[in-house]
């Protein structure tokens, strides 16, 4: 009995450091998930995307897939809003990223990519994504993951009809068009930031 005192004292202290380190660790971990967000002339304000957000379980799982990912990144400041999407799919056949940048002004950006590295650099290129109306903003900002495009969505309802599906197929095709285009996020992630214009 003497000997249970002292054992679950170096018990408490070992989880009491483990808490410790932890609580150093954990602002590092979240700062490297935050975007930075830039102040542009014109008062346009951009993001620039962490890599780590690339390594996200699900995201990671999506991106191996061979599927497209969407990132649609949706940013609000009262009644403003600007828009951007992302789209990345990695060529299984000649094992390169296809990707595509379309920011908040229809600009775009299309590219083959043949690294995980250079995707990563391309990713964490900043995106144009709000226009201000002020010299100060206070950005809600929404990045939400999906499991595919609206091209690949709209051309798969498109095949699928020209298909020459009976009418007994109908209900089938329609349940399996919803499960697999509606699907929902795979991630959605959220922040807020104030942003300066000089």
């Amino acid at each position: 009995m003497g000997h249970a005192a002292p054992r679950c004292d170096v018990r408490l202290g070992v989880l009491i450091r483990s808490a410790a380190i932890a609580f150093v660790f954990l602002p590092a971990l979240f700062a490297a998930q935050r975007p930075a967000f830039i102040a542009g002339p014109g008062r346009v304000a951009a993001i620039v995307l962490p890599a780590s957000l690339l390594s996200d379980r699900d995201v990671d799982h999506q991106l191996a897939s061979g599927l497209t990912t969407t990132f649609l990144l949706v940013a609000r400041d009262g009644r403003r809003r600007g828009a951007a999407r992302i789209e990345i799919r990695f060529d299984l056949w000649d094992e390169v990223w296809i990707v595509r940048r379309i920011e908040m002004d229809g600009h775009e950006d299309r590219q083959r990519i043949a690294s995980r590295d250079a995707l990563e650099k391309w990713w964490s290129s900043p995106t144009r994504l709000f226009a201000a109306d002020a010299d100060r903003v206070s950005l809600n900002m929404t990045l939400t993951v999906l499991p595919f495009s609206a091209a690949e969505s709209e051309d798969a309802r498109r095949w699928i009809s020209r298909s020459g599906v009976t009418a007994a197929a109908e209900p089938l095709v329609e349940a399996l068009i919803g499960t697999t285009f509606d699907a929902k996020p795979i991630r959605s992630f959220h922040w807020q930031a104030d942003v300066a214009f000089r």
